[in-house]
C-alpha cells in the first residue's frame, strides 16, 4: 500500500514537474529569441513619412544674378520602437535622417550642387509623420528631438496603450548574437513584423561625420533605419541607422548611450513644454 501512494505521489510530483517545464520553454530565453519576439514585437511602430521640401538659391552677382527653386514631395517608410510614455503623450525613437532631410546629406541625392554652408541655398521642409502599432492603429506625431551626429530622433504622439522598450545600460559584447525587428522596404502588416539575428561586429567610425556607431552582422535595407536591435533579455542596444551599399549584412547602428542621451533630452524637453506639445498632437491627431 505505502509503495503504491509513493508510486502516485511521484507521479503526481514528475506530472507537475513536467508541465511547469513546458511552461519554462514558452518563457525562458535560454530556449531561444521566440518568446521575446512576441513580446518585444508590441512595441514595434512602422513610420510612413511626407515630405515636402522646397530649396531656393538666390545668387547676389550683379553679372549672374538669378533665382532657381526645386520643390520635392517624397514619400518613404521607417522603422521605430516606443521608448517612453509622459501622461498623455508617447515617445518613440526612430533615426535622424527620417525626422530630416538635412541628415547624411540626402538632399544631394536629388540637388547635387546644394551645399548647407553656403548662404545662397535656403531649405525648407514640411513633414508629417504617420505611426502604425502592431495591431494595425495610427497615429500622427512630431518630432520632439533629434541628433543629427548620432543619427537619433524621438518622436511624440497621442497615446499609444503599447510597453515602452527598456534601453540597457550595458554596450553589446563583441560575438554575441542580437535580434532586430524592423520593416525593410516597408514590408510590414499589423500580423507580420519581420525578424532578424546577427552578431555584434563592434565599434566603428563613421567617414560620414556621424559618431561612433555600433556594428552589427544584421540584414538591412531601406525601411529599416530606426529599427531596436535587442539583446537576449528585449532590451535595446542600438537603433539601425544605415547599411553599406552591396553588403547590406553590414548593419551600422546608433549606440544604447547615444539613444538614452536623446531621450533624455526629449523628455526634459517634454517636461517644460507639455502643454504645447500636447495641444498640437491633438491638432494633428483630429
Amino acid at each position: 500500500m505505502k509503495d503504491a501512494v509513493a508510486k502516485l505521489i511521484l507521479s503526481t510530483m514528475m506530472f507537475i514537474t513536467l508541465v511547469g517545464c513546458s511552461s519554462c520553454v514558452n518563457s525562458s530565453y535560454l530556449f531561444g529569441p521566440g518568446d521575446l519576439f512576441r513580446d518585444k514585437r508590441r512595441s514595434f511602430i512602422k513610420i510612413d513619412v511626407y515630405k515636402n521640401i522646397v530649396v531656393t538659391k538666390t545668387s547676389t552677382a550683379p553679372d549672374y544674378a538669378r533665382s532657381e527653386e526645386y520643390e520635392l514631395d517624397l514619400r518613404s517608410s521607417a522603422s521605430g520602437f516606443i521608448v517612453g510614455h509622459d501622461r498623455e503623450i508617447t515617445l518613440v525613437a526612430t533615426s535622424a535622417h527620417v525626422c530630416s532631410f538635412m541628415v547624411g546629406k540626402q538632399i544631394n541625392y536629388f540637388i547635387p550642387d546644394f551645399n548647407a554652408r553656403d548662404p545662397d541655398w535656403k531649405f525648407k521642409e514640411r513633414n508629417s509623420f504617420i505611426l502604425s502599432d502592431y495591431k494595425g492603429r495610427t497615429y500622427a506625431s512630431i518630432p520632439l528631438k533629434f541628433d543629427l551626429k548620432t543619427d537619433i530622433c524621438i518622436l511624440g504622439s497621442a497615446k499609444i496603450p503599447l510597453p515602452e522598450l527598456i534601453i540597457s545600460k550595458n554596450p553589446p559584447l563583441i560575438g554575441e548574437k542580437y535580434y532586430n525587428i524592423a520593416a525593410p522596404m516597408g514590408v510590414w502588416s499589423s500580423k507580420m513584423i519581420p525578424l532578424f539575428e546577427g552578431f555584434y561586429l563592434g565599434p566603428m567610425k563613421m567617414r560620414n561625420g556621424r559618431r561612433t556607431s555600433y556594428a552589427f552582422s544584421i540584414p538591412t535595407k531601406g525601411g529599416s533605419s530606426g529599427s531596436p536591435i535587442l539583446n537576449s533579455y528585449g532590451e535595446v542596444v542600438g537603433a539601425t541607422h544605415s547599411a553599406y551599399r552591396g553588403f547590406e549584412n553590414l548593419c551600422m547602428a546608433t549606440t544604447n548611450t547615444q539613444i538614452y542621451m536623446t531621450l533624455r533630452s526629449a523628455m526634459n524637453r517634454l517636461l517644460k513644454n507639455y502643454k504645447q506639445f500636447k495641444l498640437i498632437i491633438d491638432l494633428i491627431n483630429i
